[in-house]
């Protein structure tokens, strides 16, 4: 076994035990934890650095740093000092800076996004994206995940340009389904920006940072020239040894700009965990503070709710309130506890520790809050459970463009066994019946719910929170259906392609035949075909990390090739529909040069499907 789960089954076991058994939240307790925590990790997990804070009952009661913040120039990681990229936990600074907004009457949460912006969102719905929507991620748009970054500065559009070239389908109505939307923070980014005449970032250090004396945050694309020395270096670990990696800039920069020291930290949840105040100043109002961790959509009542910014999760029957960040390397997480005044940011510069994160902050929890006895069976209940049985994939995913490809890898599947579901995407997990539509972990913590929509067309999934939703799709849409499709194309061309191969190197004897033309039109489009989806399959297994600068140059390449490759397929289609009244070739020349032709609508309707098909055309001005 190895030496980390051994030492989660040791916490599993201490929380199996009696709350009288957990030590209380001292300097000293909360030291050795994370002393004995991050040695235990780095056995399992390669960390290049860490830097943790914890605030208790108003006052900071902890700061840690491990291991290094730049490996090669052997600087230590230091809480006080490291600046630690916190990604997506530039989110909440976003949201409070909102209500601040909210609280001054300068905007509502129920105004439409349109009024404060200076191009046109797509009315695609009757209904309006509201500030609300944009706070819950319900605004209905889908994922697009091409060009999100750069790799100089120079190259960092606007965010109005950023905004406005970039701008996702809308794919459902606002305020329907959760699916977690960067765009939808950018824009709210630029809603501030509208309202108050600066620039997001400028805002933040005026009326957010400012306040709570949190001078070593940087909110600027160019970062503050005083702040450079202390940005930790991020890290991949490959070959037994840890590589630097470039600095990412940030297209969409409010959804995850932002770099923090953990003192920093300390001090933006101590003001959402008190009153709103700071050192120097106040954020928020104490009503603001309260409505931030009220809930904002909550899909089932089984499932975590989104708040006012805030994600919430339990543990062991703890509230957790907070927000994780990954970006290039760092992996962060800011969790706070509003009932037990407790706040804890953990933060790692490496990429390893994307699993060590959330590991470390369950064990925290697990060992301070323990749940107090075994978790007690569940009580029976009676569901139908065949009806939740299918495909699903995520609401997060790409609809309109061609990275609409990514669903022929990711999916999840629900089946039966006996009374129990049978949940399989990365790995097999069981579940029984709660009752409501919901279903309890057989050996986790955590629920599946289902919620039909309002016309019964459709089924939903929500994996113990409301942005883990999932989709059931049928038919043409599912993943199983999608790729036999492109398994019979794949099939059938190769053997069109060996077959007159063949017969061109060692032909038949002499028999009708079709036209030249024709078959060597048939064999080009069929290997091209077979060339460009061995292509596009190697481009899906392989890293995709270059797609966020934009489309790397092979594939724009082979999205062109296979655009123009559907105009051999028309021909190829045309030529079978002539050859019949025409009488080219024999009876069984002309039935195998159909299955042909039929596989080419097969793949262009897949072209269509994935977006493909007009990749050429969209790129004309």
């Amino acid at each position: 076994m190895r030496v980390a789960a051994c030492f989660g089954l040791l916490l599993t076991l201490m929380s199996a035990t009696t709350s009288a058994a957990a030590p209380a939240l001292t300097r000293v307790a909360i030291a050795e934890f994370f002393d004995t925590a991050l040695t235990v990790q780095e056995q399992d997990y390669p960390i290049a650095g860490a830097v943790i804070g914890v605030v208790h009952d108003g006052e900071i009661l902890y700061l840690g740093g491990y291991g290094w913040a730049d490996i090669e120039a052997q600087v230590p990681a230091d809480p006080r000092r490291s600046l630690f990229r916190i990604a997506s936990i530039s989110k909440p600074f976003i949201w409070t800076a909102l209500m601040q907004l909210v609280e001054r009457g300068e905007l509502s949460l129920d105004d439409p996004v349109q009024r404060y912006l200076d191009f046109e969102i797509p009315a695609t719905f009757d209904a309006p994206i509201l500030i609300r929507h944009l706070m819950s991620h319900t605004p209905g748009f889908e994922e697009r995940g091409t060009g999100t970054a750069a790799r100089t500065l120079a190259e960092v559009p606007s965010l109005r340009d950023y905004l406005v070239t970039r701008m996702p389908a809308r794919v459902r109505p606002p305020g329907q389904q959760a699916s977690y939307s960067n765009y939808g923070t950018a824009l709210a980014g630029y809603v501030i920006e509208q309202v108050s005449g600066m620039s997001w970032g400028d805002y933040l250090d005026r009326h957010v940072l400012a306040p709570l004396a949190m001078p070593s945050t940087n909110t600027q694309a160019d970062l503050r020239e005083d702040l450079a020395p202390q940005l930790a270096r991020s890290y991949r670990f490959a070959d037994g040894r840890f590589e630097a990696t470039d600095y990412l800039h940030i297209s969409d920069g409010p959804a995850g700009l932002m770099s923090a020291t953990a003192e920093d930290m300390t001090r933006f949840m101590l003001a959402h965990l008190g009153d709103g105040s700071g050192t120097d100043g106040r954020v928020l109002g104490a009503a603001g503070v309260r409505q931030m961790r009220g809930v904002l959509f909550q899909p089932h009542p089984a499932i975590e709710p989104i708040l006012h910014g805030f994600i919430r999760a339990n543990r062991n029957g703890q509230v957790i309130y907070g927000h994780g960040g990954d970006v290039n390397g760092f992996h962060s997480q800011m969790s706070l506890f509003p009932e037990l005044g407790l706040g804890l940011f953990v933060a790692f510069n490496s990429d390893p520790a994307a699993a060590a994160r959330g590991a470390l902050v369950d064990a925290f929890v697990d060992r301070f809050f323990p749940a107090p006895h075994l978790r007690p069976a569940p009580e029976p209940a009676t569901l139908q459970i065949g009806q939740y049985t299918g495909e699903y994939l995520p609401l997060r995913r790409n609809q309109s463009t061609f990275e609409r490809l990514a669903v022929l890898t990711e999916r999840l599947s629900v089946a039966v066994d006996g009374d129990q579901l049978l949940l399989s995407g990365n790995r097999v997990s069981r579940w029984v019946p709660i009752g409501n539509d919901a279903f309890t972990g057989l050996y986790e913590e955590r629920q599946i719910a289902f919620r039909q929509d309002a016309d019964e067309d459709g089924l939903y999934a929500y994996l113990g929170s409301a942005l883990a939703s999932y989709e059931r799709v049928r038919g043409l849409n599912a993943p199983s259906v999608l790729r036999a499709l492109f398994g019979t194309v794949a099939v059938i061309f190769a053997l069109a392609v060996l077959g007159w191969g063949y017969r061109a190197v060692r032909p038949a004897e002499p028999v009708a035949s079709l036209p030249r033309i024709h078959v060597a039109i048939a064999w080009l489009h069929a290997a091209a075909t077979l060339y460009l989806v061995a292509q596009l399959a190697l481009t899906l297994a392989g890293d995709v990390e270059e797609f966020q600068f934009g489309v790397p140059a092979d594939v724009h390449r082979n999205l062109m090739l296979m655009s123009g490759n559907l105009v051999l397929g028309a021909l190829v289609v045309a030529f079978a529909l002539l050859q019949w009244p025409f009488g080219y070739g024999s009876p069984g020349s002309r039935l195998r040069y159909d299955v042909v032709a039929v596989t080419a609508l097969i793949n262009a309707w897949l072209a269509y499907y994935f977006n493909y098909a007009s990749y050429a055309a969209r790129l004309l001005p």
